[in-house]
């Protein structure tokens, strides 16, 4: 019994006698510790509405892998179309020098 239990039991007693008190106090006593776990259940429901759980977790890294995927395929094609245009670039502007290097000479002689 606790502290404040124990003085309730101690009044009690002189009022009712020994074992009414005693009969008394435990009920008090068991009441009060179902009520803490009562207590102690609708917190860890509210709480469990509040955080994530594992499911939760593991749902959300799987849609961060679909869109890690996805990302990888983009940034795979568009890699793929900015070589295809620097090697048209690169051919266009080899054919300029080339055509400017045959003017010049034409224009040398």
């Amino acid at each position: 019994m606790g502290g404040t239990l124990l003085e309730l039991y101690t009044r009690l007693e002189e009022q009712l006698g020994k074992e009414n008190a005693k009969v008394l106090v435990d009920a008090i006593e068991e009441l009060t510790e179902e009520k803490k776990y009562s207590l102690k259940f609708e917190l860890k429901e509210e709480l469990l509405k509040e955080v994530a759980t594992k499911e939760d977790i593991k749902l959300l890294l799987e849609k961060l892998q679909t869109l890690e995927e996805k990302l990888e395929k983009i940034m795979e094609r568009n890699k793929n179309e900015l070589l295809k245009w620097i090697i048209v670039l690169f051919v266009g502007q080899l054919t300029f020098i080339v055509g400017l290097v045959f003017t010049l000479i034409k224009l040398l002689k």
